[in-house]
């Protein structure tokens, strides 16, 4: 089977460099397929940072806070400070992603599409792997013990196995 995007959620841990590496070897096999060497078609690896959403009651969205903006000096509401977090989050996160993107020899025929969205993560991964119609879905997930295994609530990895409509790689 050939996969001609592959989405990898990565956080920057050891399961996600794992899954990472996984995908561009899948990429790699596609790649060198003969129906990719007569088609000419390009495999895209959708390489996918989520920061989670920073949970905040309503009653206080409006509220000033004790600090100034590192931007502009001035006393600014919980909604501003949030927005800057969020901005100065991405500005590390797409860094990370772009020396991790650099990190792989690229193919002729790969690309790798870098992007930062803000949400929970499951259901963030869910929308990217609709709206970008992928193939494959290879995420990393930490090894479990005792009554984790049993019931691992919260998982992401476990989640989005639950819901995907294509094929989960799930790494560890």
């Amino acid at each position: 089977m050939v996969f001609y995007k592959i989405l990898v959620p990565y956080d920057s841990s050891a399961a996600s460099n794992k899954a990472l590496s996984k995908a561009f070897e899948i990429a790699k096999m596609s790649e060198e397929s003969e129906r990719i060497r007569k088609h000419r078609s390009v495999i895209n690896i959708i390489l996918l940072h989520v920061i989670s959403e920073i949970p905040v009651p309503p009653t206080f969205i409006g509220s000033p806070l004790r600090r100034l903006s590192e931007k502009t000096g001035e006393r600014i509401t919980i909604r501003e400070y949030l927005k800057e977090v969020y901005q100065e989050m991405k500005g590390s996160a797409i860094k990370m992603l772009d020396q991790k993107t650099r990190e792989y020899i690229i193919m002729e025929n790969m690309k790798v599409h870098p992007k930062v969205i803000i949400g929970l993560p499951a259901d963030k991964i869910m929308e990217m792997a609709t709206e970008e119609n992928v193939d494959l879905i290879v995420i990393g997930t930490v090894g479990l013990k005792g009554v984790s295994k049993i019931k691992a609530l919260g998982s992401v990895a476990r989640n989005v196995t639950e819901r995907a409509k294509c094929p989960v790689m799930l790494v560890r």
